[in-house]
């Protein structure tokens, strides 16, 4: 005969936790981010252990009248960034140098690129720049506007 299972009140079994209340999500994407960032500054130090390039955070945007595009630099002076338009490309680059720093804290140390192609045409003379609150803004505006025509298709002599 088989034994029939013994039934218990509900209150009786120990309390479970939720797998997921074991765990804290922010903490774990916080960790997780730290761990790329020493990855990542550790690709970008060459044989000699001198800091290589890094690539500021970046953002394109339509402006409607014009392409603007941002950049984060924060600690870097004016002076130590240069932008250029060539073509239909945009680069933006320079170098950071700061002294001191810790363990704690990560910071960029060496020369920085970013580049971009420019979707259309621009007025190369209207071109502007500035760099505030660590922020570079670069103003491209457009050389007019997009036109639409209508092409004829001919007939081929055969």
């Amino acid at each position: 005969m088989a034994e029939e299972p013994t039934r218990r009140s509900p209150g009786a079994l120990p309390a479970r936790r939720a797998w997921w209340a074991a765990h804290d999500p922010g903490m774990e994407l916080q960790h997780l981010w730290g761990e790329v960032s020493r990855l990542f500054e550790r690709a970008s130090v060459d044989a000699s252990g001198a800091p290589g390039h890094w690539m500021p955070v970046a953002e394109e945007e339509d402006a409607g009248d014009a392409y603007v595009v941002r950049a984060e630099l924060p600690g870097v002076p004016r002076e130590r960034v240069l932008v250029e338009l060539d073509g239909k490309e945009l680069h933006v680059s320079g170098s950071l140098d700061e002294a001191g720093g810790g363990d704690a804290l990560n910071r960029r140390k060496g020369a920085f690129s970013y580049g971009v192609r420019v979707p259309g045409d621009v007025d190369d003379q209207g071109i502007g720049a500035t760099l505030a609150d660590g922020v570079l803004t670069i103003r491209l505006p457009k050389s007019g506007k997009p036109s639409r025509r209508r092409i004829d298709i001919g007939v081929a002599d055969a």
